[in-house]
């Protein structure tokens, strides 16, 4: 069987050499990324081409976003990636294009994925507009900094801010093959490394095990899962008591034997 490979190993050697692998994976996934991000900050920083030389964008001013936003969404029959910076701004949140758009979400016209600020869950508006799409059907997860504003339409077209960062600048429009899989690409790799939304009752034991495991420190733990400070230090001094773990370290290597499990409730806060 395919769990016999590791049989008579040192549980460290192998816990040393499969983090080595997936160490250098990781260093060469953000190094990747670092390149096509750079690549899309100097287009943004170039000039418009005249329509002679083809366009590469097109800019769309604050009153015409909405309503391209729909005719987008309503062209997209497979998957919307969406990078918000803020819930408060941007064309996605007037209210006539929200109803429309999230209408045709819950319809299951099509798939959102979003990227939100990790700070939105601790706002009310931001939390109860999340909660509102996330009824519609809306995939949601959680970046301690999001890229930044930009969506990306199937592989047809990505909307982004004309300055990056901003989300109160105007937007580019752009259709160009190899622009919109760098965005999709830049959106992907973000979003495999965001946090799930955490919801009532995913609170236990295996939530704080995986945000350790992913080098998460407290007081992050603390604000993702909305509890306190010293309950999350509570917690990790519980599960390396029920591990038999005197440091972080050796709860890692315990939990790698063991798997995750669940010890616990529902966290309190």
């Amino acid at each position: 069987m395919a769990g016999d490979t590791f049989q008579g190993r040192d549980p460290m050697e192998t816990l040393r050499e499969v983090f080595g692998r997936e160490q250098q994976r990781y260093d060469e996934r953000r190094a990747d990324m670092a390149q096509m991000r750079n690549a899309i900050l100097q287009l943004s920083s170039r000039p418009v081409p005249s329509e002679a030389a083809g366009p590469v964008w097109e800019r769309v001013s604050v009153d015409l976003a909405p309503e391209l936003i729909r005719q987008l969404v309503e062209a997209t029959t497979t998957v919307v990636r969406s990078s918000v910076v803020s819930v408060e701004v941007g064309p996605g949140t007037e209210p006539e294009t929200a109803a429309d758009t999230r209408g045709r979400l819950a319809r299951g016209e099509y798939e959102l994925r979003t990227l939100y600020p990790q700070s939105a869950r601790e706002d009310p508006g931001a939390r109860a507009w999340m909660d509102t799409w996330a009824e519609a059907g809306e995939r949601q997860r959680l970046s301690l900094q999001p890229p930044s504003d930009f969506a990306v339409f199937g592989d047809s077209a990505v909307m982004a801010v004309a300055t990056w960062g901003d989300s109160a600048a105007d937007y580019v429009l752009v259709r160009e093959p190899m622009v919109v899989q760098a965005f999709t690409e830049l959106f992907d790799f973000a979003w495999e490394k965001a946090l799930p939304v955490p919801r009532t009752g995913q609170l236990g034991d295996a939530a704080y095990l995986r945000l350790m495991m992913r080098g998460v420190k407290d007081e992050s733990i603390a604000r993702y899962l909305g509890v306190s400070l010293r309950t999350v230090r509570r917690r990790v001094a519980a599960l390396m008591e029920a591990h038999g773990a005197e440091t972080r370290f050796q709860l890692g290597v315990s939990v790698g034997r063991n798997g995750l499990g669940d010890r616990g409730g529902s966290g309190g806060g």
